[in-house]
């Protein structure tokens, strides 16, 4: 998909948790302009504002050699703005609008104007804010561009427009969730911005509950189309009228809203917010929450898209020299265990597997564990426990099952029940590379900078890390834990 020379700023409603770095507007990039809080994601993954606030429905955007983060506030009566030269700090600024029943939209920069493109929640209808600057859009000023016809969409859902400049046809479109009476998504045009056309849906699918934030881009001679269904889904198609073939999710469920992505032209990235869906701790479901860690969308050859942390991120962590020493804590509950710091290896060299405990040297810590993990066998299974005991009687087991050709996050517990589980192969053979951020009551996992799961947690008691094998023999190799400064209350 070509861009014109005109930038589309997808205007992002973003999920974040609350910083214990959080830093005054002294400390902000001067180019940053307005600060209130820096947030620095390497001492705390996951964002909220500093006011507390939840965040939903994120659509970032990049332009000038900055990105932005602009964010729906969960009451849906403000704007977000975050913006960040190195994807690692983020300037968080006063919320760009306030009102009432503002849900998703887009923002595009065309002729030195911003226009923020907003859903009208209460009516399913679709509104305009134009502003000369990207800080301020007054709600006053906002006009009515797009509604639902009763003829080709009802009124009943008509929302979440995405708009971009489609090169070949030298025209705007806009691509809202819709329904027809199945879900769909919209298709309408326009030249100017200001007038648009409705046309007939690019997109129907009779067995999809919902179709929201979706987007539409080309990627390597390929259109793809991503959409929110309790899960981010994506269709391919050959050209972005379809017809469309599902492939299938590259989030989980319970990062929400991550269909929306931003591009500097050499990669495409995305964010989503903690969903409050069920799970085997919590009965109830709610909207909003803090920001997941920001992912870079990864586009194999087949088509399949994959995930991978932001590399800025991992670099900065990386960078830091005071390290927890997994070494000099680790100590084998079960099993045969080879500890070796000169070639920074565990080795589990029992045939049945065993438990390798850590006594981390804080209570209720928060951090990122990173390990390479070979098996000797097929029949080899590892699982990383967060936050378990002395006593290895509690905790949540992030599990990769080759056999099955399953990863998950799990309750402690034998047989317990999963948070979320995905079908996964392992792409490097015998070996799967595992990324593990744990901050607050949030963990996300990354598997070979393919696949991703994250989940919301309750328990926070446990303050040690245990990896546990079975099945066979396995290798941990390069392992490394950095603390995070998040503390509970903050």
């Amino acid at each position: 998909m070509t861009m014109k020379s005109i930038e589309v700023v997808l205007v992002s409603v973003l999920c974040c948790t609350a910083s214990g770095a959080l830093r005054a507007q002294q400390d902000a990039p001067a180019d940053l302009g307005r600060a209130v809080y820096v947030h620095d994601t390497s001492t705390n993954p996951f964002l909220l504002p500093h006011d507390g606030n939840e965040i939903g429905d994120p659509f970032p955007v990049y332009w000038d050699d900055v990105w932005h983060l602009y964010a729906l506030r969960a009451d849906l009566c403000a704007v977000l703005h975050f913006t960040s030269p190195d994807l690692v700090k983020w300037a968080e600024h006063e919320p760009a609008m306030v009102g009432e029943g503002i849900a998703t939209g887009t923002v595009v920069r065309h002729d030195k104007m911003f226009y923020l493109f907003y859903t009208d929640a209460p009516s399913q209808t679709i509104h305009l804010v134009v502003s000369d600057n990207p800080w301020e859009f007054d709600i006053k000023t906002s006009r009515l561009v797009a509604k639902a016809d009763q003829k080709r969409y009802l009124l009943q859902e008509f929302r979440d427009p995405y708009i971009f400049y489609y090169e070949k046809e030298k025209n705007w479109w806009m691509i809202p969730e819709a329904r027809c009476p199945e879900v769909c998504s919209g298709r309408l045009t326009s030249k100017d911005l200001l007038e648009w056309t409705l046309h007939e849906p690019i997109f129907k699918d009779k067995s999809r509950r919902h179709g929201s934030c979706p987007q539409l881009f080309e990627e390597d001679g390929r259109w793809y189309l991503t959409c929110l269904d309790y899960g981010t889904w994506y269709y391919c198609a050959a050209t972005p009228y379809g017809p469309w073939k599902l492939r299938g999710q590259y989030h989980s469920k319970f990062l929400t809203a991550a269909s929306r992505h931003a591009t500097d032209g050499r990669r495409r990235l995305c964010w989503g917010f903690f969903a409050k869906y069920p799970t085997p701790e919590r009965k109830w479901r709610g909207y909003g929450g803090p920001l997941g860690v920001g992912r870079e969308l990864v586009f194999n050859d087949d088509g399949i898209i994959g995930v991978r942390p932001l590399a800025e991120l991992i670099a900065a962590i990386h960078s830091f020299p005071n390290h927890v020493n997994l070494f000099a804590s680790a100590k084998g509950r079960s099993g045969k265990w080879r500890i070796d710091a000169s070639k920074e290896m565990f080795q589990s060299e029992n045939e049945r597997g065993g438990v390798l405990l850590f006594d981390l040297p804080e209570r209720n810590p928060d951090y990122y564990f990173k390990a390479d993990i070979r098996f000797a066998s097929t029949q080899s299974t590892a699982d990383v426990v967060l936050r378990t005991s002395e006593n290895y009687d509690r905790g949540y087991r992030v599990e990769i099952d080759p056999n099955r050709s399953r990863i998950g996050i799990r309750e402690f517990k034998p047989g317990g029940d999963a948070f979320i589980e995905k079908n996964y192969t392992l792409v490097k053979g015998d070996t799967v590379e595992l990324q593990v951020f744990v901050c607050g009551n949030q963990i996300e996992a990354f598997v070979d900078g393919q696949a991703s799961l994250s989940a919301r947690i309750l328990d926070r008691s446990g303050h040690r890390l245990a990896i546990e094998i079975a099945g066979g023999r396995a290798t941990i190799s390069k392992p490394l834990l950095h603390y995070f400064s998040y503390r509970e209350g903050r």
